[in-house]
């Protein structure tokens, strides 16, 4: 059975809800793994805020990387048919993006909102990315923005539709990928 997606539960943890988002995209229920639920839970939210409080400055890149790292390797040494793949920078391509989606996959990204944060892509058709934002906002919050809609009436694929300009922008705008050099994708599979 597939549940809906999540929200996020306080500021920080976009990190972990997307990463449990994607999985939860692409199988049932019971066939994820308990083991990969935990581990989700035990790489992120390992960043410090100024104050010295951990988990209060979110997911690090770091995290990310290892936790693909011990997904991949979960996934050779098990029966869980997936296929991680963790690109940064230039190798954060348009093309990559969409042959992964293209293949009924799912897309972890770490775009902007305020800050950076993450989300996952579900689709992109036409020239429109469909996404998944763990951050609950209402309804409004985008009715002067025509590059950004808020859905709610999808709770298994997307909640938000942004413009593929948008999205592939090098600027600190909602749900751009940001400047190259900062940029990371972990593009999700099934075997």
């Amino acid at each position: 059975m597939k549940v809906p997606l999540r929200f996020q539960v306080t500021e920080f943890d976009c990190g972990t809800v997307s990463l449990l988002n994607a999985f939860s995209y692409l199988f049932e229920r019971e066939d994820i793994p308990a083991l990969l639920v935990k581990q989700i839970h035990k790489y992120t939210l390992d960043c410090y805020d100024d104050e010295g409080n951990l988990g209060n400055g979110g997911t690090s890149r770091e995290a990310i990387s290892k936790l693909t790292t011990w997904i991949t390797h979960y996934a050779n040494s098990n029966d869980f048919n997936v296929i991680c793949k963790r690109l940064e920078k230039n190798d954060v391509t348009f093309d990559k993006i969409k042959e992964c989606l293209d293949n009924k996959g799912v897309v972890f990204v770490r775009s902007y909102l305020v800050g950076e944060h993450y989300i996952i892509v579900t689709k992109i058709l036409r020239n429109k990315v469909y996404i998944f934002d763990p951050y609950y906002l209402d309804k409004s919050y985008y009715d002067k923005n025509r590059q950004v809609k808020i859905v709610f009436n999808k709770p298994f694929t997307h909640n938000r539709i942004v413009t593929l300009k948008r999205f592939l922008s090098q600027g600190k705008q909602d749900f751009s990928l940001g400047d190259i050099d900062k940029r990371e994708v972990v593009l999700i599979n099934r075997k």
